[in-house]
This record gives C-alpha cells, structure tokens and sequence, in this order.
C-alpha cells in the first residue's frame, strides 16, 4: 500500500520503518526541517523500565503516596478557571489515579514495552546507530520509605521481571563514586540493566537510514487538512494534495486539530516538563549511569560528555518566564547537590529547553483505528513516547496488516 505517516518524532521514524519492513510504500510528512525537533527534541532519555518513568503513568505514584513526600515542583501543576479545559483534564487525570486505571493497564503496558525492546534490539543489530546509550539506573532515596512503600516498589519490580539491589547509602555511593558525601540519602534501589539513551540521535540515525531503503521524506511540510474516503485519504500540505491508501497519525500537538474537523475529539493535553543539558566538567564527579529520583520528580540520563537533568510537569502555564526560570534554578540545583562540581555551570554552556508532551487522561497512548476509514493512530504517548516508540510501531503496523499482536488492543484504542 502507499501510506503516509504524519510527524516525525521519535514514534513517526519507528512507525515509517515498520511499515517500510511490511513492504508498503512510505511518506513520512514533518512540519519542521527535520526529525525531532518538537517533543521528542531534548527528551529525558530514559527507556526501560516504563514502571520507574517519573512521568509515566504505571510509574510509583500511588506507592509515592504510602511514604513518600513530593515537593511541589515535582507534581503536576495545571493552571486555569474552574471551567477550563485544562482544568477538566485536570479532573479526568485524577480521577483514572484514584481508580488506579494504570495498576489495571500495567499487563498490557509491560507487553507493549517488551515489543519495544525487541524491536529496538533488532534494529540496533541491523543498524550502526548512535543512540548514546547508557546501562544502569540509581533510584534513590532521600527520606527512609515505609515498609509498606517499598515492599510495593520491589514487588511490581519482581513481578515485571526487572533485577533490582536495594543498596545502603555506602552502596550507592560505591556504586555512583560522584554522590556528594553531604547529600541527604538514606539508601537506594539500583537497577543494572534498565536502559537510557539520546532519542534524538537515534531517530537521525533511523532517518539516514530509511531514506538509503526507499523512505519518502517530506521536511517542512505541514499537513492542513485530512479527507479521508472510499478511496483512500487524501492530505492537504500547502498547494500540494496527495492520495494515501492510509494515513498513520503520529503527530503530537497537531492531531487533535486534524482529527476534530472529522467528529473525533483526542481529549489530549500539553503537559509541559523542562530540561537543563550542559557539558561535564569533571569525569570521576559525574554520574556513571541514570539517576531517577522519584520523590523529587526528575531524572539525570548521561549522553556522551553532557548531561541532561528533566523534570517538572505543568499544564496550561503559557508563556511564564517566571515558572521557567524556577524550573532552571530547581534542576540545577538539585543536580549539583547530588553531583557537585560534575558539569560547567555557566550559562553560555546550558543548554534550556521546554517541551510539551501530549498526554491522555490515563497516561498511556493511543495506538490503533481512529474510526475513520484508511487513518490509524499512533499518538499521546506523554512520558513513555521513547520508551514505546518502536513497539507501538510495530503493533501497529500489525493491526494495518491485519495480524495477531502480541499487546492488547484495547488497552491503548481511542474508544477505551
């Protein structure tokens, strides 16, 4: 079939691959000069496990609530009217946590992650990609957890499978010899074979290489409009209109807006985080693997000689410099005081950047038919959108095929 595949970001390059592998004629649309350059830009780099992603929504939250103290800056903040749309988000966000609708998904979330790993390996294997990989994540702790907090921590992890050392404070600094001495930490939980690395570099990668294999590329060109038909579906970019057999949707911000002319409303939301990248100044003061500090909200991932400190959730804030200078000052901060003297603090070497990941209410993404004949979905990944690009991509790419997959469906479809 000729298919096209709608944004660019880490989940659109996955998602032009699988179906480059599945023998369709692909082409890949992006609206901005290249590939990810919108949410998928300066992302926090971490990739497996989904259960200990800060801004997923398996991740320890409720467990966060049987001990665990967050400062504000770590919760999601939304701001607006009583009867805003960010608000109303708001209220449907909370009530799946209170329901516990994502302990209830963390079956299909876990075999959707484990495609993606597969995927990822496989074409690792094919391809000489530089995703500035890195092995190892720290979990620490800086207050001692209940009893019954930890318990729930170490039995998910066991339960899913991933090997985990609970760690003394002395262990965790043999283990990270560039924790301050000083540093408030009562013990922590290491995670030896979790993954993080730089998803930007390895959509490039990805890129170069689909295009070498046929992949039709199409930068700077935004879609205005869908229409789809007995006949296909045909896309609007500009003056230019072109006939799909079907069209896959991995735009972020813009598939609301392309999708409600048709009657289907993605109740999405923007929720905002904020990163700090720098060089690293010293080598033995500088973290060896990932640290993942669920209390606190943020994650430092390694990449290369840089290092990139994420964190912050916000929603309906706009264009406030305040908010985002506190952002700034917030990570350095609680960077250099698990890390001190580890990166070169001056400004003109910091790289700042605030991306918006689109969200469902319940976390997860919404990957299937979108009701509409010949236009599927693969959108809304929010916090997991690198850690499930490739098997969201592929099971996927099963669906238009026609095939068994190995993740439940229903799980992640719209109409869920």
């Amino acid at each position: 079939m000729k298919l096209a595949v709608i944004g660019a970001g880490i989940v659109g390059v996955a998602t032009a691959f699988e179906l480059l592998e599945d023998g369709h004629e692909v082409s890949l649309y992006e609206r901005h000069r290249t590939v990810a350059e919108g949410a998928s830009f300066a992302q926090a780099g971490l990739l497996w496990p989904c259960m200990a992603n800060p801004w997923g929504a398996a991740a320890f939250a409720d467990a966060l609530q049987l001990g665990f103290s967050r400062p504000g800056f770590a919760a999601l903040d939304i701001k607006g009217s009583l009867l805003s749309s960010t608000t109303r988000w708001g209220r449907r966000h909370r009530k799946h946590a209170k329901l516990g609708a994502a302990v209830d998904a963390l079956p299909a979330l876990q075999a959707l992650e484990a495609l993606s790993m597969q995927r990822m390996q496989q074409v690792l294997e094919r391809f000489e990609l530089d995703g500035q990989f890195t092995q190892s994540w720290l979990l620490p702790f800086r207050k001692e957890p209940t009893a019954a907090a930890l318990y729930e921590l170490t039995r998910r992890l066991s339960a899913a499978s991933i090997e985990y050392e609970q760690l003394t404070p002395e262990q965790a600094r043999e283990r990270e010899p560039g924790l301050a001495s000083d540093a408030a930490l009562s013990g922590a939980l290491h995670l030896p074979q979790a993954w993080a690395g730089n998803g930007r570099f390895f959509a490039q990668g990805l890129l170069h290489a689909l295009v070498e294999q046929g992949l039709d590329f199409r930068p700077n060109q935004a879609i205005d409009a869908m229409q789809p038909g007995a006949g296909g579906v045909q896309l609007k970019s500009g003056a230019e209109t072109t006939r799909f057999d079907a069209v896959v949707v991995c735009a972020g911000a813009q598939a609301p807006s392309l999708l409600q002319p048709h009657g289907i409303k993605l109740p999405t939301a923007a929720v905002e985080g904020f990163t700090i990248s720098a060089p690293i100044a010293e080598e033995t003061l500088a973290p060896r693997g990932s640290i993942v500090d669920l209390e606190r909200g943020y994650a430092l991932t390694r990449f290369g000689n840089r290092l990139r400190i994420s964190g912050g959730a916000q929603l309906g804030h706009a264009s406030d410099e305040t908010r985002t200078d506190q952002a700034g000052h917030y990570l350095i901060t609680e960077l250099l005081e698990l890390f001190p003297g580890s990166i070169q603090r001056a400004e003109s070497t910091l790289q700042h950047w605030q991306g918006a990941r689109m969200t469902m209410p319940d976390g997860l993404p919404v990957v299937g038919p979108s009701g509409l004949p010949g236009i599927w979905l693969n959108t809304a990944h929010g916090g997991y959108g690198w850690s499930l690009a490739m098997g969201s991509a592929r099971h996927l790419a099963l669906q238009i095929a026609g095939a068994e997959s190995p993740v439940d469906s229903a799980a992640f479809a719209l109409q869920r």
